[in-house]
């Protein structure tokens, strides 16, 4: 008794695990998860450290050099990277994707740990984030004043730290919330010089009374016989008034009252960030995710929770001005629908090849089975649903009908053309092709399976994707071979009449498949005759073909239109936060203009412990977020309006650079710009040099847009210059000078100011604003020293002087960045041209410039899909040895891979794609598509010798049979990649490549496998003839030595 005709006398077994199956995949369907594309980022950890009053230069000899020499050496760390501004330095670990994020930032913390004693005492102490795709909030909520509201933006900000933020931190999903904006209250104590002078006092003795007068102190436990008491000196200071009757100092009988030296203003501290919200001046709260939790399942509870925010503040407006649900829901949406046409397209194609309704049904009912099959199994591994899965899965619609019309077809033609009777056609037709659907099943898996542990990048992008494959390529094994002969002889009947349709399908069979069947036959004839003429011809065209290569050019990802647009634009250094934002509104105005604009969030600056709006950002910088219709809702492509307001910008005066980019520009968020040429030496001076050289030679590279340089030497500062001999006479040093100085100008932190039912917040002592912004002001202001108070200008002199708006510094030097962006250029293009613009620069020994962004990257990727390529093949030709029991014919089934890639090449000519890791997934996903495709048409030829046929005739008729299932195969499978081709969703110009690769490979590979394989077989069957001819003589000529010899 056979296999099938086995299982399927226990029908009940069968249609129970598929019905199980089935309940699972339908579950998996409405639970796996929502997102984007797969998290690719390497785990990385940021290190800041906070060094008030400290210049940026001072930070990178005392503090930045040391933590990156420390991490440096931690185990599986990529690279290190540091970014240094005044009062403040982030250090930038990143890992391979082996090192989980937490024991990073463990490891991290002990690194600190293990050097805190080397760091100066007077730092901040550093903070540690965990940086992932969850750093990136799932939205930002943009809280303005209603018209007439008694509220002004710090009111706002005042409940949205001690009211709002409580209110959405009781939402399960949400992990953490942060507010962002400017307003940070603070009560600030506005000394006057000129009484401090009178009365002897300086700042610092201020503070200092203020800090010792403002305090709760526990003095123990008062305990009686059955209860006890905690004593305590409560001090603390919550009004304005009591704060007014401080004593600062007693001067003969007299007290000197806080009020009397100074002004007390309940107020906000002085502004470097703000915020705005779809073009208003705003308070942002950052909406974030925990790094396990799923950021539509964090959306959807918010946006749940949002009606009641707004019912409890009636005063407030709330807006969502930045979320990326819209571009995934409608991703998915798109996708889902795109699936459906790929189903019906395909099932159409199979119905006018088969010529029967009857088999269109059959195919049609393994569809859902084998995809819900695959659903169980994606929901069981925890798997989600992003655009590399769904492409799988689109993907899989030709390639998992393939095995459907294998054996519906083999069932059909020895039901009809052989006349057996319906159970035996079942039977026989699905055994005689089952362990040949399987050799093709197991064998486009084998070149799949390296993708999954191939590791870096290439593995946390295509893995997803592979493995989707691989789970439907099985299941659509075990549906065709189970659910397929189940539901045969209940559909199929020899005495249905033919209705129109039908009749039709054989009209199509009769002047379509026919001519074209007879035609492959035709030409095999000739070939067979003229094998080495049809050889010598494919290599010429596939030589010719890969010459071409350069011209498709190279890419890491394609480009993808998502509809956010990124503004990343800096003012000149010196401008101030008032200025900054005044040409931020004559940039939102433009955008606003702007066809198609829906959303904008726009954040200035930055605050300190807040990484999810941009940390260690300052002043003068800001990044401007643009959401826009979906590209199918609007005329222009995003590069077109990138374009358009790149020439807007340009005209603003008071920009010192702007970079206009798509969001998805590079291929993870850890790469800085899709063009990076890092210059990298020890004098910052001379990189500066040669940084404004190499950006003249980039404004002339044809494609490349939005060239900027990570810092300048053009912020201008006030610097004091200490007479050391003056200095000495006082007894006074440097830092004392510069100490009081700080708290003169930036003010000092006494303590905290309480109040009821709201956090905390600071109390800081500090000149007022003409004061300290007044250059003769600070001249005449007293410092006091050993020997009495003197004149600041008594110890020194002011000075204008040019700096660095930041030091940067990557694998422990120091380093300048030139950034540029591409629209749709390749990359490999872009760096041709670059290398030939840089060729003839003449570098100083020591320096260097070297290419970061997606060119590094993508050469490492590349090198990574070779490997694989290679592993596969390897893996593919072994499991075929033992499946052919031969070491030729493995050989012979393998040998239209490399032809194929004729298609491949010119699909991606004619469409414009380029060479990137999807097209490279798609040349392997080829490999296994037409080696199945071969394995079928050897399989019937080894089957037809073994019935005592002779080469030719073997090798023509098992043509003659297989042509119409390996063309339903090609044009099925490539009508089911249509949809990807054709990029019929929201970032599928991303994964376009791989079904433009895979179609055009298929088509080619198509002719090729029904001409060239059986060349080769009829070759490599005359090789072994001829080996054993000779064999068997060389074995009787030694016998016959032998027996002579005897």
């Amino acid at each position: 008794m056979k296999f099938t005709e086995k299982y399927l006398k226990r029908p009940y077994l069968i249609i129970s695990l598929i019905m199980l199956a089935a309940f699972v995949g339908i579950i998996g369907f409405k639970k796996i998860p929502i997102n984007l594309f797969p998290d690719s980022d390497y785990p990385q950890i940021a290190v800041v450290v906070p060094y008030p009053g400290a210049s940026a230069k001072d930070i990178e000899d005392k503090v930045t050099r040391l933590i990156e020499k420390e991490l440096n050496t931690l185990d599986g760390i990529r690279k290190v990277s540091s970014s240094t501004k005044d009062e403040i330095t982030a250090i930038t670990a990143e890992f391979e994707y082996s090192k989980g994020l937490e024991a990073a930032a463990t490891d991290a913390a002990n690194a600190l740990k293990k050097i805190e004693g080397q760091l100066p005492q007077d730092i901040r102490p550093p903070q540690i984030f965990k940086i992932s795709k969850a750093t990136q909030p799932d939205l930002i909520l943009s809280l303005t004043p209603k018209e007439n509201s008694p509220y002004d933006l710090a009111k706002i900000r005042q409940l949205a730290e001690n009211n709002i933020k409580e209110d959405i931190l009781r939402i399960k999903e949400v992990a953490n919330a942060e507010v962002f904006g400017g307003y940070n209250p603070e009560l600030t104590v506005v000394v006057k010089p000129d009484l401090l002078n009178a009365y002897g006092i300086n700042i610092t003795q201020v503070i200092t009374a203020i800090t010792s007068q403002n305090l709760n102190i526990p003095n123990g436990l008062i305990i009686r016989e059955k209860e006890q008491y905690i004593l305590k000196t409560q001090g603390e200071l919550n009004k304005k008034e009591d704060a007014e009757r401080i004593v600062i100092a007693r001067i003969g009988n007299g007290n000197v009252y806080l009020k009397d030296i100074a002004d007390i203003i309940p107020g906000y501290q002085e502004r470097q960030s703000l915020y705005h919200g779809n073009g208003k001046s705003a308070i942002g709260i950052s909406i974030l995710r925990s790094h396990e939790g799923k950021d539509m399942d964090t959306i959807h509870a918010f946006e749940k929770a949002l009606p009641s925010l707004k019912a409890k503040y009636p005063m407030i407006d709330f807006e969502i001005a930045d979320t990326q649900k819209d571009l995934i829901e409608k991703s998915v949406d798109n996708m889902i629908d795109a699936l459906r046409d790929a189903i019906i397209m395909t099932v159409f194609v199979i119905f006018l090849f088969l010529a029967d309704i009857r088999g269109m049904i059959i195919a049609a009912i393994s569809i859902p089975f084998t995809y819900l099959l695959t659903f169980a199994v994606m929901y069981i591994m925890g798997m989600e649903f992003n655009m590399v899965t769904l492409t799988g899965i689109i993907l899989a619609v030709g390639m998992l009908l393939d095995d459907a019309i294998v054996v519906i077809e083999n069932i059909e033609r020895r039901y009809h053309q052989k006349k057996e009777d319906l159970k035996s056609a079942v039977f026989g037709g699905t055994d005689e092709v089952m362990l040949a659907i399987f050799s093709g099943t197991y064998a486009t898996i084998m070149v799949l399976i390296p993708i999954i542990f191939i590791g870096g990048f290439v593995q946390t992008i295509l893995r997803p994707l592979s493995v989707t494959l691989t789970i439907a390529l099985a299941a659509s094994y075990i549906v065709s071979v189970t659910v397929i002969p189940l539901f045969a002889p209940l559909i199929m009947k020899a005495e249905a009449k033919k209705n129109r349709t039908e009749r039709l399908t054989q009209l199509f069979d009769h002047y379509i498949i026919s001519p074209i069947r007879d035609f492959f036959v035709g030409i095999l004839n000739t070939a067979l005759k003229h094998r080495a003429l049809f050889l010598i011809g494919a290599a010429v065209v596939l030589v010719f073909s890969m010459k071409q290569m350069p011209l498709v050019g190279r890419d890491l990802m394609p480009p993808m239109d998502t509809g956010i647009i990124k503004v990343n634009f800096e003012t000149d250094s010196n401008t101030s936060l008032a200025h900054v934002e005044e040409i931020l509104n004559k940039m939102e105005d433009v955008i606003k203009k702007t066809h198609g604009v829906e959303r904008i969030s726009t954040t200035i600056g930055s605050e300190p412990g807040i990484i999810s709006f941009g940390s260690g950002r300052i002043a003068q910088q800001g990044t401007i977020t643009i959401h826009l219709v979906d590209r199918f809702h609007r005329k222009e492509s995003i590069w077109q309006i990138e374009d358009k307001l790149r020439q807007e910008f340009r005209k603003m005066p008071g920009l010192k650079s702007v970079d206009v980019f798509d969001y998805g520009a590079t291929a993870m968020s850890s790469i800085k710009a899709s063009i990076d040429i890092m210059i990298s030496g020890p004098d910052p001076k001379i990189i500066d040099t040669i940084g404004s050289d190499v950006m003249e030679r980039l404004k002339k590279v044809r494609g490349l847009t939005s060239i900027s340089r990570s810092w300048t030497y053009d912020k201008k500062e006030i610097a004091f210059k200490v007479d050391m001999q003056k200095a000495a006479i006082y007894s006074m040093s440097p830092v004392t000078i510069s100490q009081q100085m700080a708290t003169a100008v930036r003010g000092g932190i006494s303590s905290v100011f309480r109040v009821p039912g709201q956090d905390g917040y600071f109390i800081r002592v500090q000149l007022s604003r003409e004061s300290r912004n007044n250059l003769s002001s600070i001249e005449s202001m007293l410092i006091q020293t050993p020997k009495g108070a003197v004149p600041i200008k008594e110890l020194g002199t002011f000075e204008l002087i040019k700096t660095q708006t930041a030091m940067s510094r990557q694998y422990l030097q120091p380093t300048l960045d030139i950034y540029g962006y591409r629209s749709t250029a390749a990359i490999s293009h872009i760096h041709d041209d670059i290398d030939n613009a840089l060729k003839d620069i003449k570098l100083p020994p020591g320096y260097s410039i070297n290419h970061e962004g997606d060119l590094k990257q993508m050469k490492e990727s590349f090198g990574r899909l070779i490997a694989a390529l290679a592993i596969g093949l390897i893996l593919l030709y072994f499991s075929l040895v033992p499946a052919f029991k031969s070491w030729i014919h493995p050989l012979t089934i393998m040998s239209a891979i490399p032809l194929a890639l004729i298609g491949a090449v010119w699909s991606m000519l004619i469409t414009g794609k380029h060479q990137c890791m999807p097209s490279f997934m798609g040349m392997i996903l080829l490999a296994g598509i037409v080696v199945k495709n071969s394995i079928l048409l050897i399989d019937f030829i080894e089957e037809a010798r073994g019935k005592g046929e002779g080469v030719v005739d073997a090798i023509v008729g098992s043509v003659r049979i297989r042509t119409r299932p390996i063309l339903m195969t090609a044009v099925g499978t490539s009508v089911g990649m249509l949809p990807i081709a054709l990029e019929w969703a929201i970032g599928l110009e991303r994964l376009s490549p791989l079904a433009v690769v895979a179609i055009g490979g298929l088509m080619v590979s198509t002719f090729l496998t029904l001409v060239y394989v059986p060349i080769l077989y009829s070759l490599f069957d005359e090789l072994k003839e001829k080996v054993k001819r000779y064999g068997a003589i060389l074995t009787k000529l030694i016998h016959s030595r032998s027996t002579i010899h005897e």
